[in-house]
Protein backbone atom coordinates (compact mmCIF):
# COMPACT_ATOMS: atom_id res chain seq x y z
CA UNK A 1 0.00 0.00 0.00
CA UNK A 2 1.43 3.38 -1.02
CA UNK A 3 1.53 6.30 1.39
CA UNK A 4 0.45 9.58 -0.16
CA UNK A 5 2.25 12.84 0.50
CA UNK A 6 -0.31 14.03 3.04
CA UNK A 7 -0.06 10.82 5.08
CA UNK A 8 3.76 10.93 5.06
CA UNK A 9 3.71 14.53 6.28
CA UNK A 10 1.42 13.52 9.14
CA UNK A 11 3.68 10.57 10.05
CA UNK A 12 6.75 12.85 10.12
CA UNK A 13 4.90 15.35 12.32
CA UNK A 14 3.91 12.63 14.82
CA UNK A 15 7.49 11.32 14.87
CA UNK A 16 8.84 14.80 15.60
CA UNK A 17 6.27 15.28 18.37
CA UNK A 18 7.33 11.99 19.95
CA UNK A 19 11.02 12.97 19.87
CA UNK A 20 10.23 16.38 21.36
CA UNK A 21 8.26 14.70 24.16
CA UNK A 22 11.15 12.29 24.88
CA UNK A 23 13.65 15.16 25.06
CA UNK A 24 11.37 17.14 27.36
CA UNK A 25 10.75 14.09 29.58
CA UNK A 26 14.45 13.19 29.94
CA UNK A 27 15.34 16.83 30.63
CA UNK A 28 13.01 17.06 33.66
CA UNK A 29 12.04 13.55 34.87
CA UNK A 30 15.32 12.73 36.70
CA UNK A 31 16.46 15.93 38.47
CA UNK A 32 19.29 14.31 40.55
CA UNK A 33 20.03 17.52 42.52
CA UNK A 34 22.91 15.86 44.42
CA UNK A 35 24.48 14.71 41.12
CA UNK A 36 24.95 11.15 42.39
CA UNK A 37 27.02 9.00 40.05
CA UNK A 38 27.21 11.73 37.40
CA UNK A 39 29.42 11.12 34.35
CA UNK A 40 32.44 13.44 33.87
CA UNK A 41 31.94 16.23 31.37
CA UNK A 42 34.76 14.81 29.22
CA UNK A 43 32.82 11.54 28.79
CA UNK A 44 29.65 13.42 27.77
CA UNK A 45 31.68 15.51 25.31
CA UNK A 46 33.21 12.32 23.87
CA UNK A 47 29.70 10.87 23.38
CA UNK A 48 28.57 14.00 21.53
CA UNK A 49 31.64 13.93 19.26
CA UNK A 50 31.91 10.16 18.66
CA UNK A 51 28.66 8.40 19.67
CA UNK A 52 29.75 5.05 18.18
CA UNK A 53 32.94 4.94 20.25
CA UNK A 54 31.44 5.95 23.60
CA UNK A 55 30.84 3.50 26.45
CA UNK A 56 27.30 2.21 26.97
CA UNK A 57 27.29 3.22 30.64
CA UNK A 58 27.44 6.89 29.59
CA UNK A 59 24.25 6.64 27.51
CA UNK A 60 22.53 4.63 30.25
CA UNK A 61 23.37 7.35 32.77
CA UNK A 62 22.00 10.11 30.51
CA UNK A 63 18.65 8.26 30.42
CA UNK A 64 18.36 8.54 34.23
CA UNK A 65 19.98 11.95 34.98
CA UNK A 66 18.34 15.11 33.67
CA UNK A 67 21.30 17.51 34.38
CA UNK A 68 23.68 15.32 32.36
CA UNK A 69 21.09 14.91 29.57
CA UNK A 70 20.69 18.70 29.33
CA UNK A 71 24.49 19.09 29.19
CA UNK A 72 24.57 16.52 26.38
CA UNK A 73 21.97 18.55 24.45
CA UNK A 74 24.02 21.74 24.91
CA UNK A 75 27.14 20.02 23.53
CA UNK A 76 25.23 18.65 20.53
CA UNK A 77 23.96 22.12 19.67
CA UNK A 78 27.46 23.57 20.10
CA UNK A 79 29.11 20.95 17.86
CA UNK A 80 26.35 21.28 15.24
CA UNK A 81 26.93 25.04 15.05
CA UNK A 82 30.68 24.52 14.66
CA UNK A 83 30.21 21.94 11.90
CA UNK A 84 27.86 24.26 9.98
CA UNK A 85 30.44 27.05 10.14
CA UNK A 86 33.24 24.73 9.02
CA UNK A 87 31.08 23.30 6.23
CA UNK A 88 30.30 26.77 4.91
CA UNK A 89 33.98 27.70 4.99
CA UNK A 90 35.02 24.54 3.12
CA UNK A 91 32.40 25.00 0.41
CA UNK A 92 33.52 28.60 -0.07
CA UNK A 93 37.10 27.38 -0.59
CA UNK A 94 35.95 24.66 -3.01
CA UNK A 95 33.88 27.14 -5.01
CA UNK A 96 36.84 29.49 -5.38
CA UNK A 97 39.17 26.63 -6.41
CA UNK A 98 36.77 25.17 -9.00
CA UNK A 99 36.32 28.56 -10.65
CA UNK A 100 40.09 29.01 -10.82
CA UNK A 101 40.80 25.48 -12.20
CA UNK A 102 37.88 24.43 -14.48
CA UNK A 103 40.03 22.01 -16.53
CA UNK A 104 41.21 20.05 -13.48
CA UNK A 105 37.63 19.84 -12.19
CA UNK A 106 36.41 18.32 -15.46
CA UNK A 107 39.26 15.79 -15.52
CA UNK A 108 38.57 14.71 -11.92
CA UNK A 109 34.86 14.28 -12.64
CA UNK A 110 35.61 12.08 -15.65
CA UNK A 111 37.97 9.90 -13.58
CA UNK A 112 35.34 9.43 -10.89
CA UNK A 113 32.74 8.44 -13.48
CA UNK A 114 35.05 5.80 -15.00
CA UNK A 115 35.87 4.43 -11.53
CA UNK A 116 32.17 4.14 -10.66
CA UNK A 117 31.47 2.22 -13.89
CA UNK A 118 34.38 -0.15 -13.23
CA UNK A 119 33.31 -0.84 -9.63
CA UNK A 120 29.73 -1.52 -10.72
CA UNK A 121 30.87 -3.99 -13.36
CA UNK A 122 33.15 -5.75 -10.87
CA UNK A 123 30.35 -6.11 -8.32
CA UNK A 124 27.96 -7.56 -10.91
CA UNK A 125 30.55 -10.10 -12.08
CA UNK A 126 31.44 -11.30 -8.56
CA UNK A 127 27.91 -11.42 -7.17
CA UNK A 128 26.91 -14.94 -6.22
CA UNK A 129 23.59 -16.14 -7.68
CA UNK A 130 21.13 -18.04 -5.53
CA UNK A 131 22.58 -16.58 -2.33
CA UNK A 132 20.42 -17.54 0.67
CA UNK A 133 18.30 -14.65 1.95
CA UNK A 134 19.19 -13.12 5.28
CA UNK A 135 16.52 -13.54 7.93
CA UNK A 136 16.43 -10.12 9.60
CA UNK A 137 13.85 -11.28 12.15
CA UNK A 138 15.80 -14.31 13.37
CA UNK A 139 16.28 -14.22 17.13
CA UNK A 140 19.80 -14.74 18.53
CA UNK A 141 20.59 -18.01 20.23
CA UNK A 142 19.85 -17.87 23.96
CA UNK A 143 22.76 -17.70 26.36
CA UNK A 144 21.51 -20.80 28.17
CA UNK A 145 19.83 -23.78 26.46
CA UNK A 146 16.28 -24.38 27.61
CA UNK A 147 15.36 -27.85 28.87
CA UNK A 148 12.75 -29.12 26.37
CA UNK A 149 11.16 -31.31 29.06
CA UNK A 150 10.31 -28.32 31.29
CA UNK A 151 7.11 -26.31 30.71
CA UNK A 152 7.87 -22.60 31.24
CA UNK A 153 4.85 -20.60 32.33
CA UNK A 154 4.72 -17.13 30.65
CA UNK A 155 4.41 -14.33 33.23
CA UNK A 156 4.35 -10.60 32.41
CA UNK A 157 5.40 -8.04 35.03
CA UNK A 158 4.69 -4.39 34.23
CA UNK A 159 7.31 -2.26 36.01
CA UNK A 160 6.66 0.86 33.90
CA UNK A 161 5.17 2.81 36.83
CA UNK A 162 8.16 2.26 39.15
CA UNK A 163 10.52 5.10 40.03
CA UNK A 164 14.30 4.61 39.81
CA UNK A 165 16.21 4.15 43.07
CA UNK A 166 19.79 5.31 43.52
CA UNK A 167 22.25 4.18 46.15
CA UNK A 168 21.18 1.84 48.93
CA UNK A 169 17.60 3.12 49.24
CA UNK A 170 14.65 0.73 49.16
CA UNK A 171 11.14 0.96 47.79
CA UNK A 172 8.32 1.80 50.28
CA UNK A 173 6.76 -1.66 50.46
CA UNK A 174 3.74 -0.45 52.39
CA UNK A 175 2.61 1.78 49.51
CA UNK A 176 3.37 -0.67 46.68
CA UNK A 177 0.94 -3.24 45.34
CA UNK A 178 2.33 -6.78 45.62
CA UNK A 179 2.25 -9.02 42.54
CA UNK A 180 1.50 -12.74 42.80
CA UNK A 181 3.99 -15.05 41.06
CA UNK A 182 3.87 -18.89 41.03
CA UNK A 183 6.88 -20.91 42.23
CA UNK A 184 7.25 -22.68 38.86
CA UNK A 185 9.58 -22.53 35.87
CA UNK A 186 8.68 -19.14 34.39
CA UNK A 187 9.30 -17.24 31.18
CA UNK A 188 9.42 -13.71 32.61
CA UNK A 189 8.72 -10.63 30.51
CA UNK A 190 9.52 -7.42 32.40
CA UNK A 191 8.37 -4.05 31.00
CA UNK A 192 10.76 -1.38 32.29
CA UNK A 193 9.86 2.32 32.83
CA UNK A 194 9.86 4.75 29.91
CA UNK A 195 13.30 5.70 28.54
CA UNK A 196 15.06 2.83 30.32
CA UNK A 197 18.20 2.04 28.28
CA UNK A 198 18.97 -1.22 26.56
CA UNK A 199 21.81 -3.37 27.87
CA UNK A 200 22.70 -5.62 30.77
CA UNK A 201 20.57 -5.81 33.93
CA UNK A 202 20.91 -7.97 37.05
CA UNK A 203 17.72 -9.57 38.42
CA UNK A 204 17.62 -10.45 42.13
CA UNK A 205 14.81 -11.97 44.18
CA UNK A 206 15.40 -10.62 47.70
CA UNK A 207 14.18 -11.82 51.11
CA UNK A 208 15.14 -9.82 54.24
CA UNK A 209 17.85 -8.04 52.25
CA UNK A 210 19.45 -11.28 51.00
CA UNK A 211 19.22 -12.67 47.43
CA UNK A 212 17.52 -16.07 47.10
CA UNK A 213 17.67 -16.07 43.28
CA UNK A 214 19.64 -13.99 40.80
CA UNK A 215 20.31 -13.92 37.08
CA UNK A 216 21.78 -11.50 34.50
CA UNK A 217 19.64 -10.50 31.53
CA UNK A 218 19.61 -8.23 28.49
CA UNK A 219 17.03 -5.51 27.86
CA UNK A 220 15.91 -4.73 24.30
CA UNK A 221 13.60 -2.16 22.70
CA UNK A 222 10.46 -3.67 21.18
CA UNK A 223 7.73 -1.42 19.72
CA UNK A 224 8.82 1.53 21.84
CA UNK A 225 9.08 -0.44 25.10
CA UNK A 226 12.19 -1.64 26.93
CA UNK A 227 11.65 -5.34 27.70
CA UNK A 228 13.59 -8.02 29.56
CA UNK A 229 12.71 -11.61 28.63
CA UNK A 230 14.37 -14.36 30.64
CA UNK A 231 13.78 -17.90 31.96
CA UNK A 232 13.41 -18.03 35.75
CA UNK A 233 13.03 -21.31 37.65
CA UNK A 234 11.28 -20.51 40.95
CA UNK A 235 10.54 -24.16 41.73
CA UNK A 236 12.80 -24.20 44.80
CA UNK A 237 11.63 -20.78 46.07
CA UNK A 238 9.48 -21.08 49.19
CA UNK A 239 6.11 -19.37 49.21
CA UNK A 240 6.08 -15.96 50.85
CA UNK A 241 6.74 -12.27 50.26
CA UNK A 242 9.83 -11.09 48.36
CA UNK A 243 11.20 -8.10 46.46
CA UNK A 244 12.25 -8.41 42.82
CA UNK A 245 15.17 -6.04 42.18
CA UNK A 246 16.16 -5.02 38.63
CA UNK A 247 19.54 -3.26 38.60
CA UNK A 248 21.20 -1.63 35.58
CA UNK A 249 24.95 -1.57 34.97
CA UNK A 250 24.99 2.08 36.12
CA UNK A 251 23.49 1.24 39.52
CA UNK A 252 19.92 2.39 38.85
CA UNK A 253 17.45 0.00 40.49
CA UNK A 254 13.75 -0.79 40.20
CA UNK A 255 12.13 -2.79 43.00
CA UNK A 256 8.78 -4.61 42.71
CA UNK A 257 7.12 -6.33 45.68
CA UNK A 258 6.08 -9.88 44.79
CA UNK A 259 4.42 -12.78 46.56
CA UNK A 260 5.55 -16.28 45.60
CA UNK A 261 2.67 -18.77 45.78
CA UNK A 262 1.97 -22.32 44.73
CA UNK A 263 0.90 -22.50 41.06
CA UNK A 264 -2.81 -22.64 40.36
CA UNK A 265 -4.50 -24.75 37.68
CA UNK A 266 -4.82 -21.66 35.44
CA UNK A 267 -1.80 -20.05 33.79
CA UNK A 268 -1.43 -16.51 32.47
CA UNK A 269 -0.87 -13.04 33.84
CA UNK A 270 0.15 -12.54 37.48
CA UNK A 271 -2.61 -11.36 39.76
CA UNK A 272 -2.18 -8.03 41.59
Amino acid sequence: MKMNFKDSRGFETKGKDLLDFARSYLSEAFPNPDRQGCTPDAAIRSLALNPTESQSRVTEHLASCSPCFRRYGELLAEFKSQKEKEKGFIWDRISVWTKAHPVLVGTAALCLLLMAIGVGYLLRSTRQPNAPPIDAHRKPNPAEPRDPTVAYLPVNLDLSSLSPIRGSGSAPAETQRRVLVPNSPLYLTLTLPLASPEGRYDLNLMADGQPVWSKPAQAHLQKGKTLIQVDADFTQIQTGNYSLEVRSSTGIRFIQAVSIQAPSSKSGEPKP
